[in-house]
């Protein structure tokens, strides 16, 4: 499948942008001799993207996206070229005044770890 996919929800139209951020921030912690010791945090990726929903079912589109939106679980996005992440979504905005035929978006999902849980 060539399609951007989150849990059941399947992009008709691909975003226009994809960005993947990730982030490590140091940690430092003392030894029981209070000796300073550095490492790096857990790795945290954010993605996210923009794009439009056009043609007759372009408002329909988005508001089924809202829906998976307003689901408080994480799931599996799914990139053709990336592969599968665990992720929640974290943002959806609308960047233009919605038209029956026109919609134009931005979202954002935050990875989470094998428990679920977005790093700090």
């Amino acid at each position: 499948m060539n399609k951007l996919v989150y849990k059941n929800y399947v992009w008709p139209q691909n975003p226009d942008v994809y960005e993947q951020k990730y982030l490590r921030e140091p940690v430092y912690t003392k030894d029981a001799e209070g000796n300073t010791k550095f490492a790096m945090g857990p790795m945290k990726r954010t993605i996210t993207g923009s794009g439009s929903f056009f043609g007759e079912t372009a408002y329909a589109d988005f508001l089924a996206l809202a829906k998976v939106f307003e689901e408080d679980s994480y799931g599996g996005l799914v990139h053709p070229v990336f592969g599968t992440y665990r992720c929640f979504f974290t943002k959806l905005e609308l960047t233009t005044e919605p038209r029956e035929d026109y919609v134009a978006y931005t979202f954002e999902f935050r990875e989470a770890d094998a428990d679920g849980v977005i790093p700090q």
